[in-house]
């Protein structure tokens, strides 16, 4: 898949990448599921919540498949459609107590606002590093630190124009990080949650950007845009200098508002 090799060629060129992206697939059919793919009980005897798996495939580059059969953790279960949550059930009951909010009307209406894929359209979940994935991903996600984000975010705006939104929540960084990418074609950006913390050593310094499919070469087109402007990661160093150099436009601006001038530089044109 070369928009994938050059995504992520692009990733460590633009940001200097420690892992590469992981490319996810939701899977309907088990025919389309790479026979490299890891199985979690078949293959290894032991259920893995979803970041584990995420974990599996952006640190040790491994294509993990996930059944229904193979989760530890309950939320990625109802987000992505592998079981039904109706209020009333035992299930839904069973959460309210310790969703962390503590009104029952509120907890109620929370559980029921969470993202989530329709029931039984699909069988599992596909993860592969972006490079090596020889599948098109349904959605990009792509662990950074957040200076690494600033500079995605800004190749993102080249593109959009606007400023990026999304919702964060302390838990179900899956959840709320990934599945409104798969349903509503969006950029999202979370934190690492405890469970990613704790049982998938995420850095707790980490921040997830997910990117779906339909925004690829919008998001590709933005780190190009960096890249000719120069104004990869690489490009900012910390320094504490008075006076120092900036680009043109801050003279001619400053000129226009009649205020002191001083070192420039240039910066490529877009346009």
């Amino acid at each position: 898949m070369e928009q994938n090799k050059r995504i992520s060629e692009l990733l460590k060129n633009t940001i200097g990448q420690r892992y590469d992206a992981i490319a996810l697939k939701m899977i309907s059919d088990e025919a389309d599921i790479p026979e490299n793919a890891v199985y979690p009980l078949r293959d290894l005897g032991q259920h893995l919540t979803l970041c584990q798996a995420f974990a599996l495939s952006r640190r040790e580059g491994k294509t993990v498949y996930m059944q229904k059969q193979d989760h530890w953790c309950w939320a990625p279960l109802i987000a992505y459609g592998h079981v039904k949550l109706e209020e009333g059930t035992p299930a839904f009951n069973e959460l309210l107590p310790v969703i962390g909010i503590k009104d029952p009307d509120a907890a109620a209406a929370f559980i029921e606002s969470m993202p989530h894929l329709p029931s039984g359209k699909y069988k599992g979940i596909l993860t592969a590093p972006l490079g090596t994935a020889e599948f098109k991903p349904d959605v990009m996600v792509i662990n950074c630190n957040n200076s690494e984000l600033r500079t995605i975010i800004m190749g993102i705006k080249t593109q959009t124009g606007t400023a990026m939104k999304t919702e964060f929540d302390a838990i179900d960084s899956c959840v709320w990080g990934i599945v409104p990418s798969l349903t509503k074609g969006e950029y999202r950006v979370s934190f690492p949650d405890p469970g990613d913390y704790i049982n998938a050593n995420t850095n707790e310094n980490d921040v997830i950007l997910s990117v779906p499919f339909c925004k690829l070469e919008e998001f590709e087109r933005g780190l190009n845009a960096l890249n000719f402007m120069g104004m990869k990661h690489s490009f900012f160093q910390m320094n504490m200098e008075y006076d120092f150099a900036r680009p043109v436009f801050y003279n001619n601006l400053f000129k226009a508002w009649g205020l002191d001038e001083g070192k420039s530089y240039m910066i490529p044109n877009m346009n």
